[in-house]
Order: structure tokens, then sequence, then C-alpha cells
């Protein structure tokens, strides 16, 4: 008896194999050491399958289902319960739903599989994924960290063709890896019945995983980065956003003091040559006006120290409202209402502010669902009353429709992208076909603790860089601050949890990528070819029975 056989022998496999597709996920997963394992996630999962509906048992679809949601369950909670953290009720939501929604692209591929030949199969699968995760890129609930291509993060010398596919194409290479090693493992290297059964796939497994590292090596290693340079800092002052950054918080450091600690720390790096200086996300908590910001202490003090480096440029994370005033009619879906206000506003924002001192806002528009927006609400509306406050405002905050890129006076634009937003390729890519030359980060991720997550967010960025070739400089509240050049190396990142500032000079790139121009067309092509195989399987089930293949 060989050790599948035994394997498939013991009463408790299905839970062996959902265990050891979730191990491999968590230790593929940034920042854990063996990537490679990721090309093994779904082999377990296609066993399951074989184990199940292939063998036509009682229960078998419901049985599927249930071995499936598990699986991807630990997937989630082994890569992401660290939003344990900031949130208990959102973490468990998350968890909940997102391993739910993960099992959907699989069930549809098990639809398919029983009415089509399997290596067509196989294609949809490839394409239901596809479509899933860009839909959960643009939708309300949307929550793409765990987007198959983001697991190369940490090993982005692998993927330094993700200028041409993005993301998505590391996650059309895990599928096509998963499949060719489920082939090999339990089939002997036969790709499907028939024509080409004793081609082994050995070769092909060979090919696929060497030629596409290969490659991209070889990119990493001549490619050279374009244009001038231009000297950045980024800020880390590491407030504690539990217990000192807020005003309701037990050791709550004064607004004013806060500040000082900014401007001190900045002036230890400021030169002549200092272009852009970065503060994180939230850095100005206190809800400002944008009409009014020059009137505040803090807006006088800001500008007081701006006048000190009259070639410095200033992007600054802030709370800000805009009053609409008593009107009839909500201006806005997310405006919220005050007798004495009327209608108004409130931002997750950036401040912007040049060498002129004319002042520019961005507004934050990618908002973690349920804790700065409520998605859905005439379904979701009770998560207004139990969304997760991140420090003084509750509830929805306001967005904007463009990505607004601020330029310095020699017209270098940068992205002001704030936390959340630097996950999604083509959101990013938008800022970049308006023109940014740089992308800039302003977050604050201290709210998971010493935790896989900080590390997970930064090294995503690297991500970001290769798909656009655009440097990258990252100022964070806590967590980890750094700059990330063309090619996605991580320079001078600072110490977790610690007062640090950093200059360096960065290079403004003004090439457009295959990536940048296209943003996630993959996704896109893959949501139609999807519906295609769908409503192909549906009809040939419909017209000429089941032919599913049992080898």
């Amino acid at each position: 008896m060989t050790f599948f056989e035994k394997l498939r022998a013991n009463q408790w496999y299905p839970l062996i194999l959902s265990l050891f597709s979730g191990f491999c996920f968590w230790a593929a997963w940034p920042n854990m050491p063996l990537t490679f394992l990721i090309f093994l996630i779904f082999v377990p999962i296609f066993v399951l399958r074989e184990e199940t509906v292939g063998k036509k048992i009682k229960r078998a679809g419901l049985k599927f289902f249930g071995w499936t949601y598990l699986t991807c369950f630990i997937w989630n909670a082994s890569t992401t319960w660290w939003v344990w953290n900031a949130t208990p009720e959102g973490a468990m939501g998350m968890l909940v739903a997102n391993s739910f929604l993960m099992t959907l692209p699989i069930l549809a591929w098990s639809f398919v599989r029983k009415r089509m030949p399997e290596f067509w199969s196989y294609v949809a699968l490839m394409l239901f994924w596809l479509a899933f995760e860009n839909i959960h890129l643009n939708w309300g609930l949307s929550w793409p960290w765990l987007n198959l291509g983001n697991a190369f993060a940490k090993r982005y010398q692998w993927v330094q063709w993700y200028e041409i596919t993005g993301a998505a194409g590391g996650t059309i290479w895990v599928l096509i890896m998963n499949m060719l090693i489920y082939r090999i493992l339990f089939y002997g290297g036969a790709l499907y019945k028939g024509q080409f059964r004793h081609i082994s796939l050995s070769y092909a497994l060979i090919f696929g995983l060497s030629l596409p590292i290969g490659i991209s090596y070889f990119i990493y290693n001549n490619f050279e980065e374009q244009g001038e340079e231009v000297e950045f800092i980024a800020m880390q002052p590491n407030i504690d956003p539990y217990s000192e950054k807020f005003q309701n918080s037990e050791n709550f450091i004064p607004f004013a003091q806060q500040l000082q600690r900014f401007i001190q720390l900045s002036e230890e790096k400021i030169t002549d040559s200092t272009r852009f200086l970065l503060w994180p996300e939230s850095a100005l908590d206190k809800v400002f006006s944008e009409k009014q910001f020059s009137t505040y202490a803090e807006g006088r003090t800001i500008y007081k120290f701006k006048e000190k480096y009259p070639q410095l440029n200033l992007l600054t994370g802030l709370t800000s409202y805009q009053q609409y005033g008593q009107m009839e009619e909500k201006p806005t879906e997310t405006a919220r209402f005050q007798p004495n206000m009327g209608y108004y506003d409130v931002y997750n924002a950036g401040l912007f502010l040049n060498e002129k001192m004319e002042r520019q806002f961005y507004h934050k528009s990618k908002l973690v669902p349920g804790v700065e927006t409520t998605p859905y609400p005439w379904l979701f509306d009770f998560l207004t009353q139990t969304v997760f406050n991140l420090g003084g405002t509750t509830g929805n905050f306001g967005k904007q429709q463009e990505r607004s890129v601020f330029y310095n006076s020699d017209s270098i634009g940068i992205a002001p992208s704030i936390c959340y937003e630097s996950i999604y390729g083509d959101f990013m890519a938008q800022y970049i076909r308006n023109g940014a030359h740089y992308i800039a980060i302003i977050t604050n991720d201290g709210w998971w603790r010493n935790t896989p997550g900080h590390i997970q967010h930064l090294q995503y960025a690297s991500l970001r860089a290769i798909e656009n070739r655009r440097s990258i400089a990252r100022s964070a509240n806590t967590g980890i601050s750094a700059f990330v050049n063309q090619r996605g190396d991580i320079l001078q990142p600072t110490d977790y949890w610690v007062q640090d500032v950093i200059r360096g000079s960065l290079k403004a790139n003004t090439a457009f990528t295959f990536y940048t121009l296209n943003g996630d067309y993959l996704g896109r092509t893959a949501q139609w070819m999807a519906l295609f195989f769908f409503l192909a399987a549906f009809v040939r089930g419909k017209t000429k029975g089941l032919i599913e293949e049992e080898e």
C-alpha cells in the first residue's frame, strides 16, 4: 500500500488535508520564509473534491463545501488573525465572511468540473479565482489582503514581471503550479484522459517554476532606475494609538506636544536639498475645518515651521471636515447632520502644503469596511452603531472620486495614498496615470501591535513599486517607515515601535509600465470569461448530461 493509499484509508483524511493546506498557506505568506509552499495550497482541495463529489458519496456537495470552508478559514485565520488586536468583532466578521467568499470560486469550479472535461475545468477555476479577486478589489466589502499574488511580497525578486501583469499574474502562476503538482502527484503526470495522456508534466512543472523566476531575476539584476533624484524625509513619531494618540486615550499626549515631536524629529534631518517631508496618517487628529485650517493653533504652528524651510513640501495625515450647511437633501451618501451645522462630511485626509504655503487636501477613498465605512447601508446599517473607533470619529468617512496628485514648484508629483489604499494595484496605478512620479504612503499600523500585519503591509509596497516602477516614501506613525526603490527593494526600514526619522534620495520616474497603462486587465477579462464558462457548463449539463471524468 502506497503512502497516499494509507493516507486515504485514515478516517481523519479530510481534516489532515485541510490542515495541510492551511499550514502551506500560513508558511508561504509574508513574512514567513517558505514562499514556495504557496504552490501546494490547492492540491488538498483538489483531492478533497475527488474524495467527495468525485466518488458521489452521500451528501458529497455539502461535505465538499464544509471541508473547503474549513480550509479557507484556516487560510484566513492563520495569516490575518492580527486584525483581532484592533477589533475582535470585526476580525470575526472578516474571518467568517471572507472564508465563505473564498469558497465560492472553488464551488463554481466543482460545478463546472461535473459538466466539462477536466482540463477546461482547470481553466475555469483560474478564471473564477481571478474574477473573485477582481470583484474583491472593487466592491463595498473589499478585503483583498489575501489575493494570491500578494504571496510574493517577501520574494519580490521572483515577480519583477508584475510591471506587465500586476499581482493577478502571480495568482495565475500559483493556480497553474498547483494544478500541475496535483496531476503529477496523483495521476502520474497525465494531463487528462485522451490525446496527451502520456505527456509527463514534470517538465512542465520545472519549466513553469524556473522560467518566471529566471526571467524575473534577469529583469531585477539588469533594471536601472530612471529619473532625477529628489530628497525625501519620512517621520515616525511612535505615538501609541491605544493609549496616547487620541483625546479619549488613557495617557493622551496633548496635540500641541505631539506636533512639537513631529517638528523636532523632522528638523533632525531637514537639509537645503529636502523637497518632501512626510508625516503619518492621522498625525493631526483634532477634526479640522478644511476652509479654516490656518486659523487653528496647530495650523499656525505648522505654517510657522514651514516658513523656516521655503523649499519644503509637507504631506501630513489629519482628520478634517467640510461643511455644506443647511440643505433640504443630503449632499453626499456619507454626509452627517447636526442642527447647528447642517450637513457635513468627515474625512481621513491628507494635507499637502507646498512651497508657496498653498494647501490641498486628499480624502482617503479606499475605506476599511466596517471600520471607516458601512458598505451597503440598506443591509448593514446596524454596523454604524458598532463600528470600531479609530480615534475620536466614528461612522462613515467621506471620500473622493479622483486620485489627486500633489506637485511641487518643479512639477514633481507625489501620490498621497493613505494606509489601506496601498494594497490596491489598479487604484495606485490611477495616481501614476494622473501624473505622479512618486508614491507616498502615510499610515498608522500600530493598531495591529507587533504582529505580521505591519510587516505584510510594508512588504506589499514592494509590489506597488514594481507594478508602476515608482519609488515609494512611507511614513508610519507606528509600524515601519521606509523607502522603496523602483525594483522593490526596501531601504532604510525603521525598527518597530521606535521614534525615528529617515532621509533618502529617490528617483522620479516618468515612464509608464504596461500595468500602469492597463491596470487590472487580467481580472476584468477573467470576469467576463468566467461568466461564459459557467453558463457554458450549465447549458452543457442540461443538454448533454453530466460528463464528469473520473480517472
